[in-house]
């Protein structure tokens, strides 16, 4: 029986082969690798990845999906040098140690909209056991990924992912390759994890320095973290580390934010 999507699961399947290549391409996939596959909906994508990596570990949630690539993809699975795993989790409580093996390995996957921030959010854990994660996300969240200074789209995820990943852009992926077609556009994104590039001694406040931060997008830093720490000591915190005190919490760079917190922790 041909799967049904379901909304309820923010299920939209890639339907297009020749996204699916380009997508695999673009995460540099190699013929002996392992490939942790997020979201294999009806198998499009882990088909292509079958034809190039080595091993496919697919993470599904769907009890009902899972039966359906069983039947598509483990019984008609003819060639020996190829392995596939099929794995039904729920992705956001899994045991990754259970998943990753020794070596590094690469995610890569249609991530669900609903959920996607928090699966990258949860991939931070495990980040130094992977080579990369190649995602599509909605375009919307690849651009809060993605964003500079003085974006709109700029804030507390976009810091969160530049402290852990280098961040390279890949295209975009029109609605009408997937089924049902979404009201939205999407993206594929590469994340590259690496040491921080401005480290901080105390990982806690710095998050919690930068959820305060961005409460308020409207109002200047100062005012936002005022609640918080002295005048004073705030005030010589931002001139310390050159941060205008009219500026606004999306003006403020990555080494400026990491530079601020090891001054108001100090």
């Amino acid at each position: 029986m041909k799967p049904h999507p379901k909304k309820s699961l923010g299920q939209h399947f890639l339907a297009d082969t020749n996204y699916c290549h380009k997508i695999v391409r673009f995460a540099h996939v190699g013929p002996g690798e392992t490939v942790v596959e997020i979201g294999p909906g009806t198998g499009q994508l882990t088909r292509v990845l079958l034809a190039t990596a080595k091993r496919v570990i697919a993470i599904e949630f769907d009890a009902y999906m899972v039966r359906h690539l069983q039947t598509e993809l483990l019984e008609n699975l003819n060639d020996p040098q190829h392995q596939l795993q099929l794995l039904q989790a729920d992705v956001l409580n899994l045991d990754w140690d259970s998943v990753l093996g020794p070596t590094p390995i690469r995610i890569i996957g249609n991530l669900p909209y609903n959920i996607s921030t928090r699966i990258l959010s949860n991939l931070l854990t495990v980040k130094n056991r992977l080579v990369d994660c190649t995602v599509m996300v909605q375009k919307e969240v690849a651009q809060r990924i993605l964003a500079d200074p003085c974006s709109s789209d700029y804030g507390f995820f976009t810091l969160l992912m530049e402290y852990h990943f280098q961040r390279v852009p890949g295209f975009d992926v029109p609605a009408g390759v997937f089924v049902p077609k979404p009201k939205v556009m999407s993206s594929v994104i590469k994340l590259i994890p690496q040491s921080p590039p401005h480290p901080v001694s105390d990982y806690a406040a710095f998050l919690e320095l930068l959820k305060i931060a961005f409460q308020q997008r409207r109002k200047t830093l100062f005012n936002n973290l005022k609640s918080c720490h002295q005048a004073a000591s705030l005030s010589l915190a931002l001139e310390s580390c050159d941060i205008d005190a009219r500026a606004r919490p999306q003006e403020v760079t990555l080494k400026q934010f990491v530079c601020l917190a090891e001054h108001l922790t100090a």
